[in-house]
């Protein structure tokens, strides 16, 4: 019998948390037509949990959550020319597989796979300084296909300097209250987070809680 999935979409606003921002990076980035933020209800509850756990002096920006099959197709695309031009010597094959590390293949109607960004149990997100507005630098920009931008990059060097020191403390914040919240910590993503979706589900060995965020559909006025 297949197990009927969780969807209970709810669209992100400024006024669910006074330390949580919204800056959707793929709409300021052009790769999105549609600046809105969608979730799961209790994606969204968990972050209200981790930005509560989180010291007072910093908030969270959320960069990414749910992604149409759309938007996914074109990001994967852009991806993959991202990972060609830092590895001219992979083969295609191998290509695919870097890949996939930092994005996730699209997926079609009826598709039993549901990329986690589709099925709104994954975020993607940043800390901010509450005195200042000011993003954190956690070592990379959003979307870096580098080892640098793997969760424990900092954690694993033999030895930091101090802005190497600090980058990795502020990670290690950041990591702790979403993990604090139920979350996953994504190991090639340090800004990347799950919840109830495919990646959580093989980490966890937990049945998948969400399908896709609006079924058939890309967004709910469809």
């Amino acid at each position: 019998m297949t197990m009927k999935l969780q969807s209970s979409p709810v669209e992100l606003k400024g006024d669910h948390h006074p330390r949580i921002r919204l800056r959707p990076m793929y709409f300021e980035l052009g790769f999105s037509k549609d600046p809105r933020v969608f979730v799961q209800e209790e994606v969204r509850d968990r972050l209200i949990r981790a930005v509560e756990i989180l010291p007072g002096a910093y908030g969270i920006v959320i960069w990414d959550a749910y992604r149409s099959r759309e938007v996914q197709g074109i990001m994967f695309e852009w991806m993959k020319r991202q990972v060609e031009e830092r590895n001219p010597s992979l083969s295609e094959d191998a290509v695919f597989e870097e890949t996939k590390k930092y994005m996730s293949p699209p997926s079609r109607v009826g598709d039993d796979h549901v990329p986690p960004h589709l099925s709104g149990g994954a975020v993607d997100l940043t800390l901010f300084k509450m005195e200042t507005g000011e993003e954190v630098n956690l070592g990379t920009p959003f979307d870096d296909c580098s080892e640098l931008a793997h969760a424990l990059y900092y954690e694993d060097l033999p030895d930091c300097d101090a802005n190497q020191a600090r980058i990795r403390d502020d990670r290690r914040i950041l990591r702790a209250a979403m993990t604090d919240a139920g979350f996953l910590a994504y190991k090639y993503e340090w800004w990347h987070f799950d919840y109830g979706n495919v990646f959580w589900s093989e980490t966890t060995g937990r049945p998948q809680l969400f399908g896709p965020l609006f079924g058939d559909k890309d967004y709910p006025e469809e």
